[in-house]
């Protein structure tokens, strides 16, 4: 698998790009040649891949209607929630923006994880570095900012669990915030969001497919229950949609099962151990950690051990390559 390849795709970055543009907001490019509009929501759907919807389309009837072949992309790299958000809010790639995974290197000795904004040491006998002030991790002004300053109106509207959380304040800046008890109250609040006199986008984000997935697996009984769960929530924020507005929805990653047979345990993997200070990141793009300056070597037992299957780079393959975009 060759993942510099792909560093082409539209991404979400672009597309939240082309919805402001769209809106006319000056400065952004327009990718996926969207329409003038004045009033936009794009429902994110956590966790609901192209292949995966296409799978189960019967299930979610008004999702599946949607459908386009020119509506699929790859979202960004790396394909997880945090660094997805991150991109859509902040129109920048994962190299740009900085948050290049679940979890991933503060410093030489320290880890952070944003989704819940927390940092622990790589090893127990290090210190580690306190969680920077969110509001200031992601350095460039945001695509939403940029815009925000141009008159236009963006909401997020979002379950209120997460409306004040330190990942929410470092990505959804620019944004006003509209926590929701359940999500019965996502239409009117996405109605109101965009019943204003100036140019609106309001972003909505579904959580629980992807909990859902993570516990019991895509495609499981209780998955299932959360995919009708989220077409009907896209349909009834349609149904309540201000006149002249738009409905765009996405998602920030998809989901697969796993052959437990085929995957490779790092704990149990002494070859794959030697030299590794530690390991961050989820299961679809790990980042290793070196604990000296043998690069090579490492490089070529990973790449020995883990076959085509997976693509290993070096940091400096990696940004040569466009894998995280413009660094």
């Amino acid at each position: 698998m060759d993942v510099t390849q792909q560093h082409t795709w539209p991404g979400l970055a672009n597309l939240s790009q082309s919805i402001l543009a769209a809106l006319g907001a000056v400065g952004f490019r327009n990718t996926f040649d969207l329409a003038p509009s004045s009033a936009t929501c794009l429902l994110l759907i956590d966790g609901l891949g192209h292949e995966l919807l296409l799978e189960h389309a019967e299930q979610a009837p008004f999702l599946a209607a949607l459908l386009r072949p020119q509506g699929v992309f790859r979202v960004g790299f790396p394909a997880t929630t945090a660094a997805s958000l991150a991109a859509l809010s902040s129109g920048l790639g994962s190299g740009a923006h900085g948050i290049v995974g679940c979890s991933f290197a503060l410093d030489a000795d320290s880890e952070i994880s944003p989704l819940t904004w927390s940092c622990a040491p790589f090893t127990a006998d290090k210190a580690f570095t306190s969680a920077p002030p969110p509001e200031r991790f992601i350095v460039p002004q945001t695509a939403w900012e940029q815009a925000s300053e141009q008159g236009l109106r963006i909401s997020t509207v979002m379950p209120a669990r997460y409306a004040e959380s330190a990942y929410t304040r470092a990505i959804y800046r620019g944004s006003q915030i509209l926590g929701a008890p359940s999500y019965y109250g996502y239409p009117e609040l996405v109605r109101q969001a965009l019943s204003v006199n100036a140019p609106a986008y309001c972003f909505a984000y579904f959580a629980d497919l992807d909990f859902a997935g993570h516990l019991f697996g895509p495609g499981s009984e209780a998955w299932v229950a959360q995919l009708r769960v989220a077409d009907r929530l896209a349909e009834a924020i349609f149904q309540q949609l201000p006149e002249g507005a738009r409905l765009l929805v996405t998602a920030d990653h998809g989901m697969l099962g796993l052959d437990s047979a085929e995957v490779v345990d790092f704990d149990r993997e002494p070859g794959l151990q030697e030299d590794v200070l530690a390991v961050a990141g989820d299961i679809r793009a790990r980042h290793v950690y070196l604990d000296g300056a043998r690069h090579d070597r490492v490089l070529e037992r990973w790449r020995e051990r883990l076959g085509e299957d997976y693509s290993v780079l070096s940091k400096a393959d990696a940004i040569a390559g466009g894998v995280f975009g413009d660094v």
